[in-house]
């Protein structure tokens, strides 16, 4: 008769769970809770070390971790998460909206309290009527931080029932909901060489863990490649110009590219040789993830992956139902909005 029962040890806390089990389910049987978010294999977040026993990945496995939404027991099993700060809600409100290039914002927001975040983490963002948005917390570009205020850099969707009203309907005191932080792609204690890539606005996340390696990290050997459709899109160049005085090499590509400031190739065609001392942290689309993903794990490579997946281009009956949840929400939006 098979076993219905095993023992899964989390952090090193012994579990009693059934074979089956999910390992987020297996943990919240025993009141722990692995950190997770989307629950569909997407985000990333639940992405946990197997250290021993028997689990069934589904597919999910890369080097010796596995997600923990996904994965099931096969038996006993030991696992272990990196501690990360407790997923919170937080009230705020719109600070000020700045464009940074055309179709690019810097958006700033106060909150009642600090929000505890890890460089490459991301929050879920609801603006007062608006459907719940996900954006990584940044590093301001020209690094005038300021306490108590998060900073996202938010790509523009002319259509979209978010980013389009950003600046108009969402403007300097509309109210926030922040939830979070989620993410596993954050920076880790480490001396092993880092290599960071981003996609669009993925340069946020992957911007925040060259300032914290950079300054907290010293002698950390640290390359970044960002990337963009157009060169209408890199806007950065507050923070290359940061990076270059700090000696750490960024290469820029675009499909419009000059091969001389900027490349005309894609981010994952740039990355050269990579070891398996190598850790790799790539954001933005989900093809340029997925491209790094095989390059980083056929090296042997650690890899972090921090995929945007695109709600904003709305248009047609999910617009005019936003429309309406919105009309449904209008007497709870801020007073000072607009």
């Amino acid at each position: 008769m098979s076993k219905s029962t095993c023992t899964v040890t989390i952090n090193g806390k012994a579990i009693k769970a059934n074979v089956g089990d999910t390992l987020i389910d297996a943990g919240l049987g025993g009141r722990l809770v692995i950190p997770h978010d989307c629950c569909s294999g997407q985000c990333e977040t639940c992405r946990v070390r197997v250290l021993s026993g028997q689990i069934d990945d589904m597919g999910t496995r890369e080097k010796d971790t596995v997600l923990g939404c996904l994965s099931v027991l096969e038996g006993d099993a030991e696992i272990a998460y990196d501690p990360v700060p407790l997923v919170k809600t937080t009230k705020g409100t719109v600070e000020s909206i700045q464009p940074i290039k055309d179709g690019y914002l810097d958006v700033r927001v106060m909150t009642a309290r600090p929000v505890p975040w890890l460089p490459g983490q991301y929050l879920r963002a609801t603006f007062a009527g608006y459907p719940p948005r996900d954006y990584s917390p940044t590093t301001p570009l020209n690094l005038d931080a300021e306490e108590n205020v998060l900073v996202f850099h938010i790509k523009v969707y002319p259509d979209s029932i978010v980013s389009s009203k950003l600046g108009k309907e969402i403007a300097k005191g509309h109210a926030v909901k922040l939830r979070g932080p989620f993410g596993n792609a954050f920076l880790r204690r480490q001396q092993n060489p880092i290599l960071l890539t981003s996609t669009g606005t993925g340069f946020a996340p992957i911007w925040s863990i060259a300032v914290a390696a950079s300054l907290g990290q010293t002698g950390r050997e640290i390359r970044i490649i960002a990337g963009s459709r157009t060169r209408d899109g890199i806007y950065m160049r507050d923070a290359v110009r940061w990076l270059q005085g700090r000696g750490i090499p960024i290469t820029l590509t675009a499909g419009d590219g000059d091969d001389e400031t900027v490349r005309k190739a894609r981010p994952h065609e740039l990355v050269g040789q990579l070891t398996p001392d190598h850790v790799v942290y790539s954001a933005g689309a989900p093809s340029h993830v997925d491209a790094m993903r095989e390059i980083a794990l056929g090296a042997g490579a650690t890899f972090y992956a921090d995929p945007f997946f695109v709600a904003e281009e709305e248009s047609g009956l999910l617009a005019l139902a936003g429309n309406l949840i919105r009309k449904a929400s209008a007497p709870f939006t801020s007073a000072s909005a607009g």
